[in-house]
């Protein structure tokens, strides 16, 4: 999975789309395991305390766009597992405050399972970005909005759901739910064969 997510990475970079509105991060799954690994921290500190909490550099890093304290990513997306089998892409849109659920097999989990396992991840964000700007934020002690986002293609063969999850990242960080709507069943394996090809390309560069 982590090779997928940094070649399709990669891809957006080669094409230039990383200076494009919006300012997109795409990373693997050592993203939300330093995400979660906060929540312990903030969440024993008093509320009037929090906004005190002081993150490691690689943590703030990960929303930096540019140097300005003000320039953060737009949108983070990475991929998520659950129970060790159940993968989904997961979308932080900063703007909105709110956190978008990629899932290609939404029939193995409900919203509030989902909300659960993801729960962390919307209670520190707001916290990340109040520290990386240096600056009061207007929702800092207020956790994301989560849901899921409709209209995914479904794809119920569970083997499948490695490679749609990144196809799907991949679609919604170019064209939102529009791209999302193009990664079907029956699209699948032109679409692996792109993103082996991604790869191929680097392991045996022409």
């Amino acid at each position: 999975m982590d090779v997928l997510t940094y070649y399709i990475a990669q891809d957006r970079s080669r094409k230039g789309t990383h200076s494009s509105k919006p300012k997109v991060a795409v990373y693997d799954t050592s993203f939300p395991v330093s995400i979660i690994s906060q929540h312990a921290r903030l969440t024993k500190t008093a509320v009037k305390d929090r906004c005190r909490i002081k993150y490691d550099d690689a943590t703030l890093q990960y929303f930096k766009a540019g140097p300005d304290p003000d320039d953060t990513y737009d949108r983070i997306y990475f991929p998520f597992c659950i129970d060790k089998q159940h993968w989904m892409g997961v979308c932080i849109d900063i703007p909105s405050s709110s956190v978008q659920i990629l899932d290609c097999n939404s029939i193995l989990r409900t919203d509030n399972q989902i909300k659960k396992d993801i729960n962390p991840i919307t209670v520190v964000i707001p916290h990340i970005i109040h520290s990386v700007r240096g600056a009061p934020y207007h929702n800092a002690t207020k956790p994301f909005g989560f849901f899921r986002a409709k209209g995914i293609p479904q794809h119920p063969n569970q083997p499948d759901s490695r490679v749609v999850t990144v196809l799907l990242i991949q679609g919604h960080a170019a064209n939102d739910i529009e791209g999302c709507a193009e990664v079907t069943p029956f699209s699948l394996p032109p679409a692996a064969t792109n993103l082996a090809v991604l790869v191929l390309r680097d392991i045996t560069p022409v």
